[in-house]
């Protein structure tokens, strides 16, 4: 029985689980690079990384079974674990489709400083205490993240990767001693952690395809990182987010190019809300997407063995998960999802389009970056030049432009001068 990871691992170059998807993939790549023995994107042939459970932490917010007496040896009183607890979960990473309380092993941190990066863990099958150290092994980090990361660490350009390097060593600086850090940094040594750096197995499996979407995440991440003056939340928050957005492009774009390579994949945001015409082009355009994955997806099943319905199933549902943790889809779940540009996606793309320092014109953001290199439609121009103004109104397009427009100045991301000169920027101390 073939698996679905054999399946994208062929197509799409890594492992595309639904266990894996949404905010999984960037968390487990800056697992990879904050935590790799050999160094920040090491170009070695292997690579191993220490691996760190945080369990006290992640059981102190969501186990009733964590034994008092662990508790009482850490933390002072009720009113510090009250304190502590309600802080933790603040950095909790958003899991969808969860109904009632998460269990510890799918409770996650947002890795905000060095000390919170942390990797997958479970309890031991059977064991309903801590009898035994949780097992550090892949639950919910699949690869799709260690395809991100051999995708930067093998970028051929070595000023681009130098320029990687040092950016992420900026966000993730050793000796940093802030109250977060520090109180990260307590609660990791009580937990469960390799005792030696690990071979990773599953990052070296990865198939690179030297493509131009290889080359705009890494263009994207480059971009990312150098906004040095932006809060280092913010910053993780792009890296994470512009990691799911790629996935979901690149993914998109390698199976039409399989399917009909004449046919580029082009995606139709809705970013206005006011044309019913418009949201129907951006919900069909996605259930296009889905089932174009699902068609390729199959085809190479043929191929290679017999792929079932469930592993299928997976393979589809990363691809939404993926897309709406990155703020290109409407909502998680539904039956009426539709492509749109919400906050987080416009925040790490505007990050993303140019370094530090620079304007990039509204028109050129809108044609260049979103159209030409993330084949994202969402103004008139993209529109005229895929064919989309036979039938719709142009007008239509030119509203979406203005709706767009109006989000990224509400968040400090466009400065209007006049009618005709809108510069997109990321703001931060330059």
């Amino acid at each position: 029985m073939i698996k679905a990871p054999d399946i994208t691992r062929k197509l799409f170059g890594g492992i595309f689980d639904v266990d894996g998807s949404g905010h999984y993939p960037g968390l487990e790549l800056i697992n990879l690079v904050v935590c790799c023995e050999e160094g920040t994107l090491p170009t070695t042939e292997k690579v191993h990384v220490l691996r760190v459970a945080h369990d006290f932490a992640r059981r102190l917010i969501a186990d009733s079974d964590m034994p008092a007496s662990k508790v009482a040896d850490v933390l002072m009183n009720d009113h510090t674990i009250h304190t502590i607890t309600h802080l933790l979960k603040c950095l909790e990473l958003e899991v969808p489709n969860v109904v009632g309380s998460k269990s510890w092993e799918r409770t996650h941190f947002f890795p905000y400083t060095r000390s919170l990066v942390h990797w997958d863990a479970r309890r031991p099958k059977g064991e309903k205490n801590e009898t035994k150290p949780p097992l550090l092994e892949r639950r919910y980090y699949r690869g799709a993240g260690a395809y991100a990361f051999s995708v930067l660490r093998h970028d051929p350009d070595h000023a681009r990767l130098k320029s990687v390097r040092e950016g992420f060593d900026n966000l993730y600086p050793q000796g940093r001693h802030s109250p977060l850090e520090q109180l990260a940094l307590t609660l990791k040594k009580q937990g469960h952690s390799d005792a030696n750096a690990s071979f990773d197995t599953v990052e070296i499996r990865s198939e690179l395809h030297n493509d131009s979407w290889e080359d705009l995440f890494r263009d994207g991440m480059c971009n990312v990182l150098s906004h040095r003056g932006l809060p280092t939340v913010q910053r993780v928050r792009a890296v994470m987010n512009w990691t799911s957005i790629w996935i979901a492009l690149m993914e998109s774009a390698r199976a039409f190019l399989l399917r009909n390579p004449q046919k580029p994949a082009r995606l139709v945001v809705d970013c206005a809300g006011t044309h019913p015409q418009l949201r129907r082009a951006a919900q069909r355009c996605f259930k296009d997407v889905v089932t174009v994955i699902e068609q390729v997806s199959r085809d190479e099943g043929e191929q290679q063995g017999n792929l079932s319905v469930q592993q299928l199933g997976k393979i589809r549902a990363f691809y939404g998960n993926t897309a709406a943790a990155g703020g290109l889809l409407n909502a998680w779940r539904g039956g009426h999802r539709y492509f749109t540009l919400r906050l987080p996606a416009i925040e790490a793309m505007v990050l993303a389009a140019a370094p530090s320092g620079t304007e990039v014109e509204f028109d050129r953001f809108l044609t260049e970056w979103l159209f030409a290199r993330c084949g994202i439609i969402a103004g008139r121009e993209g529109a005229s030049r895929s064919g989309m103004l036979k039938e719709f109104d142009g007008t239509i397009f030119e509203e979406n432009e203005r709706r767009l427009a109006d989000q990224m100045r509400s968040a400090g991301m466009l400065k209007v001068f006049s009618d005709a000169t809108r510069m997109v920027h990321a703001g931060g101390r330059w």
